[in-house]
C-alpha cells in the first residue's frame, strides 16, 4: 500500500512538473515574441534615423536635392561634386543598413517598403548608382538591388 501511495505521489509530481514546464515554455515564447518585436521596431527606427540624418544635410543644402531625387548627374568637378559623392556614400550606408536589418532582424521581413525605396533611390539618383557600382563590396545588401532596378521605378517623393 505504501508503494502505491508513493507511486501516486511521484506520478502526480511528474505530471505537475511537466505541466509547469509547458507553462514556462509558453511564457518564454510570448516574452521572446515581445522582445523580437521591440528589437525589430528599434532596428527599423535606427534605419529611418540614418535616412533622416542624410535628409537633414540635404535640407541644409537644398541645391543638392536634385542629385538624389530628380535625376541630376554628378557634377563634373568642384566642391559640390565632393558634397554629392559624400552624401551618396552616406545614403548608400543608410540604405544598405536598412536592407541588412530587414533580412536579419526577426519581425522586419515584411518591410518590403525598403526594397521599393531602394529601387526609387537608384532610379532617381545617378550619384547613388555611381558610388554603389564603383564599390559594390562596400554595400553587400544594397549592391544586388542595383542590377534589378528598372527605369520605370518611380522615385521617392521629396
Amino acid at each position: 500500500m505504501d508503494t502505491l501511495i508513493f507511486g501516486s505521489i511521484a506520478s502526480a509530481a511528474a505530471i505537475f512538473s511537466i505541466l509547469f514546464s509547458a507553462w514556462q515554455i509558453r511564457q518564454l515564447t510570448q516574452q521572446t515574441a515581445i522582445t523580437n518585436g521591440i528589437a525589430a521596431a528599434s532596428a527599423i527606427y535606427n534605419s529611418v534615423e540614418r535616412l533622416h540624418n542624410v535628409g537633414t544635410l540635404i535640407f541644409e543644402h537644398p541645391q543638392l536635392n536634385q542629385y538624389f531625387f530628380h535625376g541630376a548627374a554628378v557634377p563634373a568637378d568642384g566642391h559640390e561634386r565632393e558634397q554629392v559623392l559624400t552624401l551618396a556614400h552616406m545614403f548608400a550606408d543608410a540604405l544598405d543598413y536598412g536592407l541588412m536589418i530587414k533580412s536579419l532582424a526577426p519581425g522586419t521581413g515584411e518591410y518590403d517598403c525598403w526594397d521599393h525605396y531602394v529601387a526609387g533611390m537608384f532610379a532617381s539618383s545617378p550619384a547613388i548608382r555611381r558610388v554603389v557600382s564603383d564599390h559594390p563590396s562596400w554595400w553587400p545588401a544594397l549592391a544586388p538591388h542595383l542590377q534589378v532596378t528598372s527605369p520605370s521605378t518611380s522615385a521617392p517623393s521629396t
